[in-house]
């Protein structure tokens, strides 16, 4: 029989603040700070310094859930974006903590992420060189952009602003333009309606980190890898006039001009008309000439930027983060300080003109000479626009930082803005500013966030004897948690701890740290009590408690193995006057054994006879713990064992070395039983599950595994960790383990009811493998596409348009899932209407008996049929005798040239034909409407990409049907347009398709119409209400009788008998 085993699952993840890989945002209030924790959003109160929220996207089937690496914020909504070390993106919902979308379209780290400015539209940029925009309404790619050929670092959108400019785009286009910024030293515009580049800037002459534009769309701030910081003017072409850029607010243009022009590329209904191909060309060139170098200035900084952005809360200034430990925060000007730099640089070159006029012409000839050579509007750079103001200089590495929204502005401070540091914290800085509105020179730390974490990677870690407190050790002293919610209870400071134990009673602790001394530490004081600073004179590897509880060993880098034992010490404290003192625990050294090399680690066996270490030479010794005599020597391993642990019952020593394997060895006569290859990487952990002989291992290769020391096999991988996995602990029962890791993650695996066998396990790896595999085949598109535009540079043309633009989703294992079931779908369609058709021709529908009667002798005549069928049931149930009559009568009863049987009434079924189950009541055009509903829609141009051509045009067939019967209309207008645009040439060259095609065209049409003019009609009556309110409709009036007034208002739009009269009610 196969032996089932029970499955551990992870429970919670706690200990980390901040990722440094994800710079922070702010919600809209700016309460709130969410910060990337490894692969889940942390969302944490900055006034109490508490965590409020953790959104933990949902576990996967098979490997560990990818880390966070960029996050985004659409303003003025709750709507957050998230993307992952797998170039994925999720996007949640900060309100309800909640995630229904999942967007896949990179191959790897997505490394750049924005929002635009409704909220409508998100860009990504991946370490695989591309682009991609999505619609985050349709939950769906809009397209790929490639060109860039290195890591994209940052995108924006710069966007037309009617309300700001004064002006509109050209007829037909959007206005909408993306700009790009790589590695490769270039940034790029892009035109999103003809989805080109349209503009390369390549004189940068460094790598481009980062670059951001300013609250009102005037200046883009480029950050590079060198000591300079780039400014470029964003041209608009169709502007009426320069905005202002910098302190001040700019005035909004009240001309009713603007929306006329921006109509003028919409029709009556407000839908977007086809552009042609002069106003694509237009799109194009307005693109093209998007940026202009303004200048550089240089930075105080000489490392190269990280991060780069604009205070958006009216402040005027510009944060410029490096990789070191400065904050750079530029000071924006105002248009009026601009304008007397300029008048006084205009004034100095009028002057030297002048004077080198006088010495060439003469004094009559100066003036002359200078109204012909002076361009008015000339010499504004980067430095007249930009000055350094003050420098935030946090105590760690600095990582990223957001500014906080307008609501934490208070008199006096000029902006907030929150830092990430790389030792797993972020601190809130205060710019303020004097009474003349100037920033000032040193900015303040407000508040720092740090207790929920360790500042460097979890060395050590043990649970107390009753489970209920856990203790872990890093490089700046130790913390107590309780792992039932992972909330921190105490951090004590000390030494870098390497290993740890729990005292007989739980409530003391022993810490062997890297400079050889062992810590006392009362874990529910907080405090540290007098250790033993002396205690080695090399780090302290390894301690293992005594059975008796009498004391403990430990082991050293200074090649002994010393004993200790626990003692009541005298204390004398120096506030007591009368000197009494107080006694505390304290240890006291019995006696040492030498070894010849370094000891790694070290275990006593539960009877307490033997004690076991691991040393330098790759070996194992043992010995007896009464007289210290050497036993046995282990030897096998090819590098040194860097831990080892021993079973409940003395029976067997596990032990994992540097060489990647684990070794069962027998404690009787010292054989190793088996020698199994475990991890990718050296075993860093090793710990047998209390009374089994089943054991955790943890490698530096990041898995967490369990194994059978019977069968010598694994049993379960438990991906988690995000880098090395540095220690593991069992409880006393063995109901959970934890582990910690260099990730500075503490992840509790819980034992769970569900029960699972070996060989199951052993697939669902070979299917992630599978799935992993499978994605290294969809990088065949782009490069194809930079083969063609690497072929069209070389040869001086045009690279075609499948090279810059392409399909935004990934071929992954769900979409190729979902091209499958869409298949079977459309055969057990096919095959069941075939079915009908051959029964209709062979023995024709029975026509209605009853044509000339009502509804409800219908309804009644399908009642009675039915009480019949079910009598008819219960008879053959009690006389236990059943005949078998034809099968069409048995298993239908015919009601108005229907079909009814044991699965229901299915009126697309002629009489006498049962319908099949798998239908569940649907008719088959409507069950593979109901299959093609089921995916995703950001999978579903991929899965009808993955479709073979025979399916597509069957698919192409049904859409007339769902179109006549005036189903989800967007859903096939788009599945049409789809289809035609992947199959067009095999289209054009299949004979059958040309009726198909022809059924579709004034049917898409139609129903199209319909929907828009549906849509159109909602908007304008929301427009309606909208006005009605700001007029004061259906608001607060300060009048009783207004407000009396009011309320007989809506209460007349909602009467019965006057609602069947009003336009679209219903």
């Amino acid at each position: 029989m196969v032996k089932a085993y029970l499955r551990y699952e992870q429970a919670r993840a706690f200990g980390v603040v901040a990722s440094p890989e994800a710079p922070p945002v702010y919600d809209d209030t700016g309460k709130h700070l969410v910060t990337a924790a490894l692969e889940r959003l942390a969302v944490w109160d900055v006034r109490r310094g508490v965590e409020a929220k953790s959104l933990l996207p949902p576990p996967r089937e098979s490997g560990a859930l990818p880390a966070v690496t960029r996050i985004a914020r659409a303003e003025g909504s709750d709507l957050v974006a998230a993307g992952h070390s797998d170039g994925t993106i999720r996007l949640w919902s900060l309100d309800d903590a909640s995630t229904d979308v999942l967007l896949k379209g990179h191959r790897s780290e997505v490394t750049a992420l924005r929002f635009n400015a409704s909220g409508s539209m998100l860009v990504s940029g991946g370490k695989d060189t591309n682009v991609v925009v999505w619609d985050v309404v349709a939950e769906t790619g809009l397209c790929r952009l490639r060109g860039h050929k290195d890591q994209v670092t940052d995108a924006v959108f710069a966007e037309a602003d009617a309300t700001a400019g004064g002006g509109a785009p050209s007829a037909g286009s959007s206005g909408v333009r993306l700009v790009t910024c790589s590695k490769d030293a270039t940034v790029k515009v892009w035109d999103l309606d003809t989805q080109h580049c349209a503009q390369t800037v390549a004189a940068l002459g460094a790598e481009c980190w980062s670059m951001d534009v300013d609250p009102t769309g005037r200046r883009l701030a480029v950050g590079t890898s060198d000591d300079r910081l780039h400014l470029f003017a964003v041209n608009r072409g169709y502007d009426d006039g320069e905005e202002e850029f910098g302190d001040g607010s700019s005035d909004l243009s009240d001309d009713d001009e603007t929306p006329k022009k921006k109509m003028a590329r919409a029709d009556e209904n407000g839908a977007r008309v086809p552009m042609t191909q002069a106003q694509k060309a237009a799109s194009i060139a307005d693109a093209s000439n998007l940026l202009t170098p303004v200048g550089h200035v240089p930075r105080s900084d000489k490392s190269r930027v990280s991060h780069v952005r604009f205070d958006r809360a009216g402040g005027g200034l510009l944060g410029v983060q490096t990789v070191g430990r400065a904050i750079e925060v530029w000071r924006v000007r105002s248009a009026s300080e601009k304008a007397k730099r300029l008048k006084r640089k205009h004034k100095r070159r009028r002057e030297k003109e002048k004077l080198r006029a006088k010495e060439r012409n003469g004094e009559e000839d100066a003036e002359t000479a200078w109204d012909k050579d002076a361009e008015p509007g000339e010499g504004l750079t980067a430095a007249d626009e930009l000055e350094l103001a003050t420098v935030v200089r946090p105590k760690a590495k600095a990582r990223g930082f957001a500014w906080a929204p307008r609501q934490r502005r208070r008199p006096g401070i000029r902006a907030v803005v929150a830092v990430l540091l790389d030792n797993n914290a972020f601190e809130e800085w205060q710019i303020g500013q004097d009474a003349d509105g100037a920033v000032a020179e040193e900015p303040s730390k407000i508040r720092t966030i740090d207790a929920q974490g360790h500042r460097a990677d979890i060395r050590a870690l043990a649970l107390s004897p009753d489970d209920g407190t856990l203790l872990t050790c890093s490089h700046k002293g130790c913390k107590v948690w309780n792992p039932e919610d992972g909330a921190c209870l105490r951090s004590v400071e000390g030494g870098y701890g390497l290993c740890a134990a729990f005292a007989p009673g739980g409530r003391h602790a022993v810490v062997g740290t890297k400079s050889g001394a062992l810590e006392i530490v009362d874990t529910q004081a907080g405090v540290q009590l007098s250790g033993m600073r002396d205690a080695h004179a090399g780090a302290v590897w390894g301690v293992a408690l005594l059975p008796d509880g009498s004391g403990f060993v430990t082991a050293s880098a200074d090649k002994t193995v010393k004993f200790f034992e626990w003692r009541l010490m005298d204390v004398e404290d120096d506030e007591d006057e009368g000197g009494e003192g107080r006694r505390e625990l304290g240890i006291a050294h019995v006696k040492t054994l030498q070894m010849a090399e370094d000891v790694l680690s070290v275990k006593v066996t539960p009877d307490g006879k033997l004690l076991s270490v691991s040393l330098l030479d790759n070996t194992l010794k043992v010995f007896f713990v009464d007289s210290l005599k050497f036993f046995l020597s282990l030897y096998g391993h090819r590098l040194p064992a860097l831990c080892h642990d021993v079973s409940s019952d003395s029976q067997l020593l596990a032990s994992g070395g540097a060489d990647k394997n684990i070794r069962i060895w027998g404690l009787d006569f010292g054989d190793c039983h088996r020698s199994v290859f475990a991890h990718e990487d050296s075993v860093t952990s090793i710990a047998f599950v209390p009374k089994t002989h089943y054991l955790f291992s943890t490698g530096k290769d990041r898995l967490v595994k369990y194994w059978d020391a019977d069968k010598f096999e694994p049993l379960l991988t438990l991906q988690g960790h995000h880098a090395s996995a540095w220690c593991v602990a069992l409880s006393t029962r063995g109901e959970f383990a934890v582990t910690g890791g260099h990730d500075r993650a503490i992840r509790v695996w819980e034992r769970t009811d569900e029960p699972f066998f070996v060989d199951e396990e052993k697939e669902k790896r070979l299917e992630s493998l599978l799935e992993e595999g499978g994605a290294e085949d969809d990088g065949d598109d782009d490069r194809i596409a930079a083969a063609a535009r690497e072929n069209a540079s070389a040869n001086g043309g045009v690279a075609p348009a499948g090279a810059e633009a392409g399909m935004a989703g990934r071929k992954t294992l769900e979409t190729l899932t979902a091209a499958d079931q869409i298949v079977d779908a459309l055969d057990v369609a096919g095959h069941e209407r075939k079915r009908i058709d051959d029964h209709v021709r062979t023995n024709g529908r029975n026509k209605d008996a009853n044509e000339d009667g009502d509804d409800q002798e219908d309804e009644e005549e399908l009642k009675k049929a039915l009480d019949e069928f079910s009598d008819e049931e219960e008879e053959e149930d009690e006389e236990g005798a059943e005949e078998d009559d034809d099968d069409d009568a048995a298993d239908a009863v015919v009601v108005n040239s229907a079909s009814l049987s044991a699965y229901g009434y299915n009126p697309s079924y002629p009489s006498g034909l049962p319908p099949n189950p798998l239908l569940m009541g649907q008719s088959p055009e409507r069950y593979a409407l109901s299959a093609i509903e089921k995916v995703r829609a950001a999978d579903l141009e991929q899965a009808v990409l993955a479709l073979p051509f025979s399916s597509a045009l069957t698919l192409l067939d049904y859409l007339g049907g769902w179109l006549e019967a005036g189903e989800k209309t967007e859903l096939t207008c788009r599945l049409a347009s789809l289809i035609v645009r992947l199959h067009y040439v095999q289209l054009g060259a299949t004979h059958r398709a040309r009726a198909v095609l022809l059924r579709l065209r004034p049917l898409l049409r139609k129903r199209a119409k319909e929907l828009r003019d549906l849509m159109g009609f909602n908007l304008a009556g929301m427009n309606m209400w909208e006005t009605h309110l700001k007029e004061g409709g259906g608001g607060t009036k300060k009048d009783d009788d207004e407000d009396e007034n009011t309320a007989n208002f809506t209460d007349e739009l909602i009467k019965d008998e006057d609602a069947p009269g009003l336009p679209g009610w219903g």
